[in-house]
């Protein structure tokens, strides 16, 4: 069993690993353990977490996480591509007439490239963790009974040549576009729970960046 650190952008993140990825990733040996992104700390008040204002919160957080214990196999981000800060390392020089994924990897890899350990694995989803509610459009649709709902993501998914496709500008980002179809949609709940119903093997095959992602996960893992 290897333990991996998760810096997650917020609750429905969180719970991405704790309802999903965590129990499907521990029959490969992966221990996943999540933790919100701090976002501020008041004097003498509580911290806020969840959301992303500024690289420099993800990059001291990211540190604190790989310093914290020397026992993390490796620590990964579950952030979204959508809205990440401009001021991210490979944000300002990103291939914009590339396909979306190797803009992303574009970033991840000058992700990497910053924070310079080796256990560091950046993970950025294409483009929000609702692109896997998209994926999950049928097990989305029978739990709300809204079938038309179902037919209608799968749609736009295969208008974009697959969940990942559905792309970053702020009115037809994956949540904006769920919210407009399904206004009851609880995002911190409904999408996990769907995700989970769908199953990690499908979303792996749903979703190519995704399944690279899992793969250097259970890479690391065999190699242990």
């Amino acid at each position: 069993m290897i333990t991996v650190g998760v810096l997650c952008e917020g609750q429905t993140e969180e719970n991405m690993v704790k309802e999903f990825l965590g129990p499907e990733l521990l029959a490969y040996g992966i221990n996943l353990v999540p933790t919100i992104l701090l976002t501020k700390t008041a004097a003498g008040g509580p911290s806020s977490r969840g959301g992303v204002s500024k690289w420099s919160k993800i990059e001291k957080d990211l540190r604190n996480l790989l310093a914290s214990t020397p026992h993390w196999a490796a620590v990964t981000t579950l952030l979204d591509y959508y809205g990440l800060p401009q001021g991210s390392p490979g944000m300002a020089d990103r291939p914009m007439t590339m396909p979306p994924r190797q803009r992303v990897e574009h970033v991840e890899k000058h992700m990497a490239e910053r924070i310079r350990d080796a256990r560091f694995i950046p993970y950025l989803v294409l483009h929000e963790t609702e692109t896997w509610v998209f994926a999950a459009a049928e097990q989305l649709g029978e739990m709300l009974e809204e079938h038309a709902l179902a037919g209608e993501l799968k749609r736009q998914a295969d208008e974009k040549g697959g969940p990942e496709g559905v792309n970053d500008r702020p009115d037809t980002a994956p949540s904006k576009r769920l919210l407009r179809l399904c206004p009851e949609y609880n995002k911190t709940q409904d999408g996990p729970e769907a995700v989970a119903h769908l199953g990690l093997d499908a979303l792996r095959q749903a979703c190519p960046h995704f399944d690279s992602w899992i793969g250097k996960l259970v890479t690391l893992s065999m190699m242990r």
